[in-house]
């Protein structure tokens, strides 16, 4: 999974916001795919969660999320902490409202 997460040109994906942190996915996917307890996976869904590709407290969801593929991958064949994190992630993303400006 970490070739998957690294092949991403996540400086390419437009959309920044002061919220946002461009090296919190990458980070962030890695260390879940990577988790193997529940406080990795914390750690990492936190990193994921609170500005890598959603931030929970705006209920705003970034334009990484697009190309966060590889939590899917996490979510189908990760840890199993890592997998319920990942499945929350993707929850929320899919609850939460675009970034302004990118519908």
């Amino acid at each position: 999974m970490g070739d998957a997460i690294n092949s991403v040109n996540w400086a390419a994906v437009p959309g920044r916001s002061r919220w946002y942190d461009l090296a919190r996915a990458a980070r962030g996917l890695c260390a879940l795919a990577a988790a193997a307890n529940s406080v990795q996976a914390a750690e990492a869904g936190s990193m994921l969660g609170g500005g890598g590709i959603v931030h929970g407290h705006s209920a705003t969801v970034f334009p990484e999320a697009a190309v966060a593929a590889p939590l899917l991958d996490i979510a189908e064949r990760g840890h199993p902490v890592a997998r319920d994190t990942a499945l929350g992630l993707l929850d929320e993303a899919l609850s939460s409202y675009p970034h302004a400006g990118y519908t």
